[in-house]
């Protein structure tokens, strides 16, 4: 999630906060942004990007007056009248809006096009990646979702599930108190999780504590490994759960193997894939791995041969899915298309999957989010923004 840091700290504080931004790292991008304020309180880019993530985490008065007084301070740069724009926009101030992108369209050069203010997005959420495969050139950029319009029939498929993930929110809330010991920072090599981590984001990790503590089930295959075992290994020391936690992973990011009842340190394309045919209806496939399918990767191997077999029942997750969007910024220049294969498969293979909780769809969907905000995030919790990736659905 870090990019290479300049010397100079607020130039330091600014990349690691666009960076955040970009990843959707909310929290840890108002904070570090704030930083760069502290040091620098006239610091006009600095100014305007921490509006944007106040305005992503709903503060949209507080964000409007910073990116507004960025603005001000700058006003022939039309980045930051459009990035004005879209706050008003979103905010619900279209007149505003209009006027600001129209003083950003005057601002620009005469040969320069942009997107209607329908279409517009924050300047971080704009991404391209230019690369080649042998002798083919592609340009990766973000289709659906980042302001733009969702995939539609995506949208359709999931947003029909919409009354039970809602259901699902309201039994976490049960759980809620159990969260007070989750500290808000932390470091990596202890055995404890923290919620502002770069790996595994706070509705994820309720997500699946509240799915562990549901079901009890005897099984979790973890691909990937790391702050997400920690939440597994504490939901089943609090509930005393039966669950054996395996990790399937070459190299965890975090130190795991004493939280873990079996390790298998290589990558899933060199497991035999009958070890997952022991999976029971209730048990857990848990993947978080490179996210990238070639010939004979995890991916790969995870979609066209472990997916299609696994008995009905057994409960999968799949990380870092933000359909029926796009994947995010800060995911374009890793080439990511994971996604891509999972979404066939819903498209064309929907009644073979009920879909449990899609966190990223879940914290985008107005309705939903206010439902979650209202029943997760009070006292410790209470400024967390509850962002999360995970793609829960259970084989029928």
């Amino acid at each position: 999630m870090s990019q290479p840091q300049p010397s100079d700290p607020v130039a330091a504080n600014l990349a690691q906060g666009i960076g955040y931004l970009r990843a959707h790292l909310l929290n840890h991008a108002e904070i570090t942004l704030r930083r760069v304020l502290e040091v620098d309180p006239n610091h006009r880019e600095g100014r305007r990007l921490h509006g944007i993530a106040l305005c992503k985490l709903g503060r949209h008065d507080d964000g409007i007056a910073a990116i507004a007084s960025a603005t001000e301070a700058e006003a022939g740069n039309a980045r930051a009248l459009a990035d004005l724009a879209v706050a008003l926009r979103d905010a619900g101030q279209p007149d505003a809006a209009e006027r600001a992108y129209a003083r950003a369209l005057a601002a620009q050069p005469a040969t320069a096009s942009a997107p209607p203010l329908a279409d517009q997005v924050f300047s971080t959420d704009l991404a391209g990646q230019d690369f080649n495969v042998v002798d083919y050139p592609y340009r990766a950029e973000i289709r659906y979702g980042g302001g733009r319009p969702p995939h539609p029939e995506l949208a359709a498929l999931i947003s029909a599930g919409r009354d039970s993930f809602r259901e699902r929110l309201t039994d976490w809330s049960a759980l809620q108190p159990d969260f007070a010991d989750v500290t808000l920072g932390g470091t990596y090599d202890s055995d404890h999780p923290f919620w502002l981590n770069s790996w595994f984001p706070p509705l994820d990790a309720i997500a699946l504590t509240g799915i562990l503590r549901a079901q009890n089930p005897q099984r979790l295959v973890e691909i990937g490994s790391g702050v997400s075992t920690k939440y597994a290994r504490r939901a089943v020391q609090r509930y005393g759960l039966r669950t054996r936690l395996t990790s399937i992973d070459p190299h965890p990011r975090n130190e795991i193997d004493r939280l873990c009842d079996q390790v298998i340190r290589k990558p899933l394309e060199r497991c035999r894939t009958e070890i997952f045919e022991v999976l029971e209806p209730g048990d857990i496939f848990f993947l978080d791995s490179s996210h990238r399918s070639f010939q004979n990767s995890d991916v790969t191997v995870f979609f066209l041969e472990i997916l299609p077999r696994l008995k009905p029942g057994v409960i999968v997750h799949v990380h870092d899915i933000y359909l029926p969007d796009d994947y995010i910024a800060g995911h374009v220049p890793r080439l990511w298309n994971e996604q891509y294969l999972l979404a066939t498969a819903l498209l064309f293979g929907a009644q073979r999957f009920e879909i449990l909780f899609p966190s990223w769809f879940v914290g985008r969907d107005p309705q939903l989010r206010a439902h979650a905000n209202a029943a997760l995030r009070r006292g410790p919790m209470a400024e967390l923004d509850l962002y999360g990736a995970s793609f829960w659905m259970r084989m029928t």
